[in-house]
């Protein structure tokens, strides 16, 4: 039969070469393992993916070179096979060829490589022989900024084809300072999964200007909230008043933490004709919104936005309230002799009957305040 098996081995169907070397006997002679030799040569990649696991299976001074060997095939296919088959293997000889393949290409090469040479037991000699196997092994956040051949691993990764290696190699480049990831990472914020488009964007946060920041502009109109937000709050460590109408346009997000994030990037600019546009969310749904309105106007606001700020006096939540008060003195220490102080004095007594006990003692104390003693005040 062994001349039958040499005979397919010859044959012009792929899929019968690839049979017969499956189909071979697990002996090491001379003409088998020229057999095989002959067979990691094949122009079809799974034949010679089968001779690799065939050659595997042999214990022969041949052994170890011809998987070595193939570990350097066009391939990636049978680069990953070379891999685990020489982790099977055991032969700690190996290791120093699977380390170089921690700098492939291909992530399921590298991590067929990982995997292997842990097998092997071996150990990082270098920090970005450590770097490396981390990236390899899916483990990304752990790679130094002084590794190169780390850094080229993680920009390939953001082409993976899963969403969660691809998601863990942008999160990695946040704490890389290469000029190389910025063009993998500005494709990346285009990516189908909202949550790489996230990871890519605080990635490159820390380079938000030029271009950059041209892309990050364009996704505050992202179909996902979390994508809006991550590149908002990117932009908003940059106090860039050129930003200023796009964010303007994110005071009506549907997201309160878009929302929140706007107000505080236009409380920084400090341009008294954001504050108008600011005065309506004193009544914004979320406390925490109304909250940074209130010491936003602070800054900003000036003479006009007391009346307003004195409203907000009487907010249910007591940091809006407490936020309102300082923002206030911050205007006018003297707000209180305000002709807005008494404007807004006359709508919180008209609104008194309409709050809960709590919030009308609270609105007693704002009118203690604001009105001169011997005005009428309500019963």
């Amino acid at each position: 039969m062994a001349w039958w098996k040499t005979l397919r081995l010859k044959s012009k169907d792929a899929e019968a070469r690839r049979k017969a070397l499956e189909s071979l006997d697990a002996d090491s002679g001379e003409h088998r393992m020229e057999l095989l030799a002959a067979s990691l040569r094949d122009e079809d990649a799974s034949v010679r993916c089968a001779a690799v696991r065939a050659v595997e299976k042999t214990r022969h001074t041949q052994t170890m070179p011809l998987l070595a060997g193939a570990l350097g095939d066009c391939s990636e296919d049978v680069r990953e096979t070379a891999a685990a088959s020489l982790g099977r293997y055991g032969d700690p000889g190996a290791m120093e060829f699977l380390a170089r393949l921690l700098k492939d290409a291909n992530a399921k090469v590298r991590l067929s490589a990982a995997a292997a040479l842990r097998d092997l037991g071996w150990k990082p000699a270098t920090r970005e022989e450590q770097a490396l196997f981390d990236v390899s092994t899916g483990n990304p956040p752990r790679v130094p900024v002084a590794a190169p051949a780390a850094v080229t691993a993680l920009v390939s990764d953001l082409k993976h084809d899963t969403s969660f290696q691809r998601r863990a190699a942008a999160a990695a480049l946040e704490n890389v300072d290469d000029p190389r990831t910025i063009e993998p990472l500005l494709a990346a914020v285009e990516d189908e999964d909202a949550t790489v488009r996230v990871s890519a964007i605080h990635a490159l946060a820390k380079a938000a200007s030029g271009p950059v920041a041209g892309k990050l502009l364009k996704l505050f109109g992202d179909r996902d909230a979390r994508v809006r937000l991550a590149a908002a709050q990117a932009l908003s460590k940059k106090s860039d008043p050129f930003f200023g109408p796009y964010f303007l346009g994110l005071l009506n997000d549907e997201n309160f933490e878009i929302r929140q994030t706007a107000v505080q990037f236009l409380g920084r600019l400090n341009d008294p004709r954001v504050a108008e546009a600011l005065l309506p969310l004193l009544s914004d749904s979320d406390s925490d919104v109304r909250q940074a309105v209130a010491r936003a106007l602070g800054t900003i606001g000036g003479p006009a936005a007391i009346e307003a700020l004195v409203m907000t006096l009487t907010d249910e939540e007591r940091a809006v309230r407490q936020a309102a008060e300082a923002s206030l003195e911050h205007i006018d220490i003297h707000w209180t002799n305000s002709e807005a102080a008494q404007r807004a004095s006359w709508r919180l007594e008209a609104m008194l009957d309409e709050r809960p006990a709590w919030v009308r003692s609270a609105t007693l104390q704002v009118l203690a305040k604001v009105r001169a003693p011997g005005e009428p005040r309500h019963v």
